[in-house]
């Protein structure tokens, strides 16, 4: 599979500023390969944290209707 991305004047210098700390042990497939990746891992952990506090903040909702249910139980 080839990836092409299109960058901004800005992003592409700095991109090329960027690519400069290749580790010289890594030819640069290798390397973007890496840069990929590890993106790919930071947003797969953005979004599993999101889905995490959506269902925290789902079961708090939750268990204040069920509380307010009970307590108008209680009243009437």
């Amino acid at each position: 599979m080839k990836i092409q991305i299109k960058f901004s004047k800005e992003e592409a210098e700095g991109f090329k500023n960027f690519c400069k700390l290749k580790p010289p042990e890594l030819n640069e497939e290798n390397f973007y390969k890496q840069i990929f990746f590890a993106g790919c891992n930071v947003m797969t952990e953005q979004i599993q944290a999101m889905v995490e506090a959506h269902k925290k903040a789902e079961t708090e909702k939750t268990e204040k209707t069920e509380d307010v249910k009970e307590d108008e139980q209680v009243q009437n």
